[in-house]
């Protein structure tokens, strides 16, 4: 009997030995259906070797019965090999898992299971996308007569999509019926989107196509010119397959493909919203509108569940974050550069074991955020410059490092070969690296922003991000003098007089929101306006800002002490003995009735003794 011809064109899956540590081949799972099965990756192996190929009913199978009995499948991690130059490949491999060199090839050569897993697209056949002739994508629908046609991506029209199993011939068969009726298929492609949320990815495609039709974040959705769904490149940034999102839960928060779609890329690379989104949550049976910031975290079957950071008016520094209260001089540090600026001694779970981590503050959300030192990899060279030991050891305990002449990202219109020195700190919130101006740069760039002001002395003045916050040259229907303006985008406050609520004002975007108590009948009030960097907006405040901040413990500030009497008898419906008679509203710092009003009041009073009016009950004498 002849002997089985060796396969040596593809890949096997292999897993490091938990005891030895050294690549294993993979052979299946044991009879209890409890661990791995494992042999020698020898190519006199070759027939128990399990074959890494999508689709396959064996590695489905496998990953499946893996991720469902053991105890805790994400401390495994799987790798493929070619059967082609076997076992010097896993000693290459071996030899570099764990370590710095090759971090590409390594990510290469890593398996997850999740893309091996086609329990959800089991239950959700996909429908299919593409260009219409108003240039937005449109539903795959099968009209009566069996001929393709294209309808908007919207619920109403749910019924009538065309839902296609991406596994088997499916897709190919539809794809051949697709390119013969449409003779110039989209430039654009076609893709092949969950059929649990069409419009929200329809919203979100359209926009990503129309700013870069190449953009890899597309891959996990392309149908191949052969009618086959796109392989994903492996590697450590790679974005999500919303495909296999908790879409129940995104609608469960009143989150639309219109609210969404600004922030579905940042989120599909494993990053946060860029800022705030409103959502629903209900707690204790009562609906609540609350803002957050949105992310995804990927499960261990395979499926992606969406996070939330809720937003609060300030950072907490009364409680302690786990485990450790912050001192003055972490308050301060936090504060003014976001970041701990050392290492922190944390319970990462309360009451476990106290792990070295750097924390950072979320100024978005205010919230702090903690990465342990065992997940931070400093990297030798950082943007073409080789980091001394010094440097590597300042980024790893959380200090701001200066970095010279790195090589700058180039931008078009630019040449290519740009230097920049820059602060480098390690930022817990996005488990990434800051890049900030030195003092020096940001003095100069302070200079030119006002030559440049004073260059365009004649345009009109124009709204400006200074920080985290909307600069606005209106501030309570008042339009701001062009020092004012200036020094606004100084971050430093001014006294603005004549201002008036604004509640009948379009609702401004976020950063530009008038807080103070100001009087609702339309009188005019004074106050300091001034931009607060830690809550991201605009102030309109009774006190200097450092006044301010000692003296508020709330969210609102108090009404100036001129305004007090002003807003409490023309908000809160209040008297004193000196208005108890007058239906006029008091005017800023007013605390008696004009000579008009005092004239009213008497005449009023007088007309009362004259009139018939009914007689008075009696209350009766007191004993």
């Amino acid at each position: 009997m002849a002997e089985k011809q060796i396969n040596y064109d593809r890949d096997i899956l292999l897993v490091a030995d938990k005891k030895s540590g050294r690549l294993k081949a993979v052979a299946g799972m044991s009879e209890d259906g409890k661990k791995i099965k494992t042999v020698e990756p020898s190519v006199r192996n070759e027939r128990m070797f399990l074959t890494v190929e999508k689709n396959s009913g064996d590695m489905e199978k496998f990953f499946k019965n893996f991720m469902s009995r053991t105890d805790d499948p994400s401390g495994t991690e799987f790798y493929k090999m070619s059967v082609n130059g076997l076992e010097m490949g896993v000693n290459i491999l071996g030899g570099l898992i764990g370590g710095k060199l090759n971090p590409e090839y390594v990510a290469s050569c890593r398996v997850r299971p999740q893309d091996y897993m086609g329990a959800a697209q089991e239950d959700d056949p996909k429908v299919i996308l593409t260009q219409g002739d108003d240039g937005k994508l449109k539903a795959v629908a099968e009209g009566k007569d069996g001929q393709l046609k294209k309808v908007d991506p919207t619920k109403e029209n749910a019924d009538s999509f065309l839902k296609i199993d991406p596994r088997g011939n499916a897709l190919e068969n539809f794809f051949q019926k697709f390119a013969a009726q449409f003779k110039n298929p989209s430039h654009t492609g076609i893709y092949a989107v969950s059929g649990k949320a069409v419009d929200m990815m329809a919203a979100f495609l359209d926009k990503i196509i129309r700013i870069n039709p190449e953009d890899k974040v597309l891959d996990p959705y392309r149908v191949t010119p052969e009618g086959k769904m796109q392989e994903q490149a492996q590697g450590k940034y790679q974005p999500l397959d919303l495909n296999k999102l908790e879409w129940k839960e995104v609608e469960k928060y009143g989150l639309t493909g219109d609210n969404l779609q600004d922030s579905l890329k940042a989120m599909s690379y494993g990053h946060k919203s860029p800022g705030l989104l409103e959502i629903r949550m209900e707690i204790d049976g009562k609906e609540l509108q609350a803002k957050a910031r949105l992310s995804f975290e990927q499960q261990p079957d395979g499926t992606i569940k969406i996070q939330t950071h809720p937003f609060q008016e300030k950072p907490d520094f009364e409680k302690p974050f786990m485990g450790v209260m912050f001192s003055s001089d972490d308050q301060k540090q936090l504060t003014a550069t976001g970041h701990g600026g050392r290492v922190f001694e944390l319970e990462m779970t309360p009451g476990g074991e106290k792990v070295p981590a750097l924390v950072s503050l979320d100024k978005i959300t205010n919230r702090f955020e903690a990465v342990p030192l065992s997940e931070i990899q400093i990297p030798k060279v950082l943007k073409g410059v080789e980091l001394s030991q010094e440097q590597q050891d300042g980024l790893k305990n959380g200090q701001g490092v200066l970095v010279e002449n790195m090589d700058k990202k180039q931008r078009p219109g630019e040449e290519s070969g740009g230097k920049i020195t820059r602060i480098v700190q390690y930022n817990a919130v996005n488990k990434n690296f800051d890049f900030l101006f030195t003092p020096e740069q940001r003095q100069q760039r302070q200079q030119e922003r006002a030559a440049k002001t004073g260059q365009d002395d004649n345009q009109p003045l124009k709204a400006r991000k200074v920080g985290e916050v909307w600069v606005r040259p209106v501030q309570g229907g008042v339009e701001l003098t062009r020092e004012q303006f200036k020094t606004l985008c100084e971050n430093k406050p001014v006294w603005v007089e004549g201002m008036v609520n604004q509640n009948n004002k379009p609702k401004q975007e976020e950063g530009a929101k008038q807080v103070e108590s100001t009087d609702q009948k339309g009188q005019k009030y004074n106050a300091w306006v001034w931009p607060d960097q830690d809550a991201g907006r605009i102030r309109h405040t009774s006190l200097p800002p450092e006044q301010w901040k000692e003296a508020q413990a709330k969210k609102q500030s108090q009404p100036a002490e001129g305004f007090k009497t002003q807003v409490a008898v023309n908000n809160e419906g209040k008297t004193n003995e000196a208005t108890r008679h007058s239906t006029e509203p008091l005017k800023k710092g007013q605390t008696q009735p004009t000579g008009k009003q005092q004239e009213k009041r008497e005449q009023k009073q007088q007309d009362g003794r004259q009139s018939p009016a009914k007689p008075r009950k009696s209350a009766g004498h007191k004993m």
